[in-house]
């Protein structure tokens, strides 16, 4: 049995995976876009939370976007890390 999902529940679904469809690939920490590519995802991030600041299920999917990001982002890093220390 399935329940019922609000429309602001959709909607709040839908603009969370759209704002992860659009930040997916960060950068590695020590990229020189990185700053930048940061700042825009924190405002970016923070505008959705200003919208929706009534429901706190935005606000938690934003936070575990957020942190999956730094994930790749360090991942990245330390990709990017091993590949120097080899040559």
């Amino acid at each position: 049995m399935h329940g019922n999902v609000t429309n602001e529940e959709w909607q709040i679904f839908k603009e969370a995976y759209q704002y992860f469809s659009d930040h997916c690939l960060p950068p590695a920490n020590q990229d020189e876009n990185a700053v930048d590519w940061w700042m825009s995802a924190a405002k970016d991030v923070g505008e959705l939370d200003a919208k929706w600041k009534d429901y706190p299920l935005m606000r938690s999917l934003l936070l575990a976007i957020y942190e999956y990001m730094e994930f790749k982002a360090k991942e990245k890093t330390r990709e990017v890390a091993e590949f120097v220390q080899e040559q």
